[in-house]
């Protein structure tokens, strides 16, 4: 066991179960989407008239029409779509070339299909085709979602897809590449027959307490400060029922330093030179409540490495380099000093956000 671990497991067994249950994390009703009950690959062609849709980006965008296409045990299967930009960051054609999608299905349509259950979903797309960086920065966060998905399934569900964009009134096929589809906030609330709370300005320990525990630590797991529940930054809540407290759910993590992409930086308040330096954002606990959490994630260690080194899409040198980043975590944990610093010093007091 963990030095830390050791030293501060000494609170009477009684407390640690009434005060904090950092197991108790996972409370899905198991009737997920099709579409997210695996993990394997997935090859799709969509098609549209993406010179079209590409430069629609602005405030007043609309959905164009297209059809998606795969395969399905020997049968093609053809869905009527309709496709959008969506995003901030990188609908800016500045920033992306290529900006990520929503795709509209139609309800009855997809019944009996992969996509049954689904209406609106987001595709997390390449944003720069000819630069192999801007590609394993998807594959990235790719796998962050599903580092989540493995500490908590109370977490969007993600799918990875191999995907063939074909221009409509060509019949060329102007892009392949990696890509992948998040669970939408519908299939969400259905899986856990909940409700998304709009309202901003939540303290983050006015959510459920045990899953922003582990949310904090795992944001600062893959070093990410690009995140905030008072005002719902990358983050949305849900409610399983209205007398219990809501569940912060984080999304879009491509600002994150175990992926460390060009573009992103930290926000001048934080102090932080580069995002690849951590910085823990979540409200203060005690040391026992800390080591649960520590002890969890040395639990969950050897599944989410070879969640990393089993995924033939990423590169040797970016598999190393994330579970370099990865290793500085649990070297980290096993050193008091710096969890004084990390976690006592920087943690967020209770009169802040």
């Amino acid at each position: 066991m963990h030095l830390f671990l050791k030293h501060f497991f000494i609170l009477p067994v009684f407390i640690l179960i009434f005060s904090f249950n950092a197991n108790a994390q996972d409370y899905s009703k198991g009737n997920a989407a099709p579409l997210f009950k695996a993990h394997e690959m997935v090859n799709i062609s969509l098609r549209g008239d993406f010179k079209t849709i590409l430069k629609d980006v602005g405030d007043d965008r609309t959905e164009h029409p297209g059809f998606l296409e795969y395969v399905d045990d020997g049968d093609t299967i053809v869905l009527n779509v309709k496709i959008m930009t969506r995003g901030n960051f990188r609908r800016n054609s500045d920033n992306c070339i290529f900006p990520p999608l929503r795709i509209n299905f139609k309800k009855k349509q997809v019944k009996g299909t992969l996509f049954e259950g689904l209406d609106k979903i987001k595709l997390v797309t390449h944003c720069r085709p000819n630069s192999r960086a801007y590609r394993q920065y998807i594959v990235g966060e790719y796998l962050v979602y599903r580092v989540f998905n493995i500490l908590t399934d109370t977490s969007f569900r993600v799918r990875p897809i191999s995907m063939n964009y074909i221009d409509e009134p060509t019949g060329k096929k102007s892009q392949e590449s990696f890509a992948f589809f998040i669970e939408s906030d519908d299939a969400f609330e259905d899986r856990f027959n909940a409700k998304e709370v709009k309202q901003k300005y939540f303290f983050q320990d006015s959510t459920q307490y045990d899953h922003i525990s582990r949310l904090a630590v795992f944001q600062y797991y893959i070093g990410n400060t690009d995140w905030a529940v008072s005002t719902l930054h990358n983050i949305k809540l849900f409610s399983i029922d209205s007398l219990s407290p809501p569940f912060a759910i984080p999304y879009d993590f491509d600002w994150c330093g175990v992926i460390s992409a060009v573009y992103a930086k930290p926000q001048p308040r934080f102090g932080l030179d580069v995002v690849s330096e951590r910085l823990f954002r979540g409200f203060c606990r005690t040391r026992e409540q800390l080591a649960e959490q520590f002890e969890y994630f040395v639990e969950k260690k050897k599944e989410i490495y070879e969640l990393y080194e089993n995924f033939e899409y990423m590169r040797d040198r970016k598999r190393k380099d994330a579970i370099h980043y990865y290793d500085d975590f649990y070297d980290l944990i096993e050193n008091e000093a710096m969890i004084e610093l990390e976690f006592f010093d920087r943690c967020l007091k209770v009169d802040k956000f």
